[in-house]
């Protein structure tokens, strides 16, 4: 089947997209939802005040949209490394819960834009802001099917129920360093990003290892 290809307009199109939605990372991380108007938008990315409703339906909808396609990118980039890891003939817990945690919690550290938007979408939604929009609970549920059955390759007598709790604690360990990231390296003394990554890898692992031994006495 011969494919076909983008009119110049398409491409038009999705370049404002993309401008539009580049430009809502930086000010909506800089001034907020409420503190950004659609004409802050529009002018950033260089478009028509009307290209936010057109594209998006609002300024509400390009908030989510925003949140969707970083969640999207972090998502398939962890499954990558995921099926990376399940290739692996002499996978270790350290290296699974590694690759959990680490890139999540540099880029808060480096401050790359993709960290502060998920910084603003986590604090969101503890914030009951994003009420209603399963924004985290489907990419969540995409990695947590990655994860689950490595966990139990690791620890063949762990039940898929506790591989998944065993989840979301990995899961908890790394999210208040990621939102308090500055306030670590601030109040611990001499505390660099390895160090915390290595604390992190090496807490969770004897935590779980602990669990583990638990489940086989009984």
């Amino acid at each position: 089947m011969i494919k076909k290809e983008s009119s110049t307009f398409e491409i038009g199109c999705e370049n404002v997209k993309v401008r539009l939605l580049n430009a809502a990372e930086i000010l909506f991380c800089e001034k907020g939802y409420d503190g950004t108007s659609v004409r802050d938008l529009t002018a950033r990315a260089n478009c028509n005040v009307a290209a936010v409703n057109y594209y998006f339906g609002g300024k509400d909808k390009l908030y989510i949209e925003m949140f969707r396609r970083q969640m999207q990118y972090i998502v398939e980039n962890q499954i990558e490394r995921m099926n990376q890891l399940a290739a692996s003939s002499n996978l270790t817990l350290e290296q699974l819960i590694r690759e959990i945690v680490y890139y999540p919690l540099r880029s808060a550290y480096e401050k790359q834009q993709r960290g502060q938007v998920m910084r603003l979408m986590v604090r969101e939604v503890l914030n009951s802001s994003l009420a209603g929009e399963k924004l985290t609970e489907d990419f969540r549920v995409q990695i947590m099917d990655k994860v689950v059955p490595l966990l139990m390759r690791l620890s063949p007598k762990m039940n898929k129920k506790q591989a998944q709790l065993i989840f979301s604690s990995i899961e908890s360990l790394h999210l208040h360093p990621f939102l308090f990231m500055e306030h670590y390296l601030n109040m611990i003394e001499g505390l660099t990003f390895d160090d915390l990554i290595d604390h992190i890898v090496g807490f969770g692992a004897a935590a779980i290892r602990g669990m583990v031994n638990t489940i086989q006495q009984r």
